[in-house]
């Protein structure tokens, strides 16, 4: 994915993304902490041409081929639409349960904490130090200063299995989210899904857990909502991944799966789901 260059505003990106997908080059209009939005072209090989049609649409934003590629653009995305739904229906590869994408470093970062964590700890750690508290689910070390364990019970894992599946998740789900969004995006949301997970296991069940299930869970939420209220986001989970990771869910809410933070699941799932479907309704409502 290669930005082609900035708009001024939503509308004109809008008008500008569609004319794009009317010719059939593949793109994300995203919006800017400054105001303005960024195009990105999503294929390598049409960079050309979509910085050719940005130039042209710059010197004339109203030309009325703009206004009718919208009509174009919507049964384009339909039809992709149509496609897609009826390829997943016939065919399950591990390529539709996981869209492949290129590693971020900060999940990168977060993998190789949670693995010295293990090497360096054991699994579970020999030590309470990262645990959200080791006296009660009052959590008095967070409120005499250790604000740390907070956070840091989503690095602790308790068997080979537990951070093998943890990791390989959050690799698909953090690197998606890294490579369509940044690392900014990615950080901000580990931290408060993070935070807020454990809290939420906590109140549940008390203090003694760990893992980053809570936190995946929140960005499998957060992808699935944002993909389904902004599809131009770039963001997108196949409907079996979808159905994979609720049936898990509800597997371990059941009991079935046994030893499960199904508290720290819950509530970043809410969390994840919250925060994707919050800003494009928010947009649509305050959209004149």
């Amino acid at each position: 994915m290669r930005l082609i260059g900035l708009l001024s505003n939503e509308s004109n990106a809008r008008k500008f993304g569609d004319y794009l997908t009317a010719l059939e080059i593949p793109n994300c209009p995203e919006p800017e902490a400054d105001g303005q939005w960024a195009v990105w072209v999503l294929s390598e090989d049409q960079l050309e041409a979509g910085r050719n049609a940005l130039a042209g649409f710059l010197q004339n934003p109203n030309d009325s081929k703009y206004q009718h590629a919208s009509a174009k653009a919507t049964a384009i995305r339909q039809r992709e639409e149509k496609e897609k739904s009826q390829y997943a229906s016939r065919v399950v590869t591990s390529q539709a349960l996981w869209p492949s994408y290129a590693i971020g470093p900060l999940t990168i970062i977060l993998i190789g904490i949670c693995v010295a964590v293990a090497l360096l700890l054991g699994l579970p750690p020999k030590t309470p130090l990262l645990c959200l508290s080791v006296i009660s689910s009052s959590l008095p070390e967070i409120r005499q200063g250790e604000v740390w364990r907070l956070i840091t019970p989503i690095f602790i894992h308790m068997n080979i299995a537990h951070i093998l599946f943890n990791m390989l998740c959050l690799k698909d789900l953090g690197s998606m989210i890294e490579s369509r969004q940044g690392s900014l995006k990615l950080f901000l949301l580990v931290l408060v899904i993070g935070i807020g997970s454990n809290l939420g296991q906590n109140l549940v069940v008390g203090p003694e857990f760990g893992g980053m299930s809570g936190v995946l869970y929140g960005l499998f939420g957060y992808i699935w909502m944002r993909g389904k209220f902004d599809p131009a986001c770039g963001l997108r989970l196949m409907p079996s991944t979808v159905v994979m990771m609720l049936g898990w869910f509800v597997l371990c809410v059941l009991g079935l799966i046994p030893r499960m933070a199904n508290g720290a699941h819950g509530f970043g799932l809410a969390m994840g789901m919250i925060w994707g479907a919050g800003l494009p309704l928010a947009k649509k409502l305050l959209k004149p």
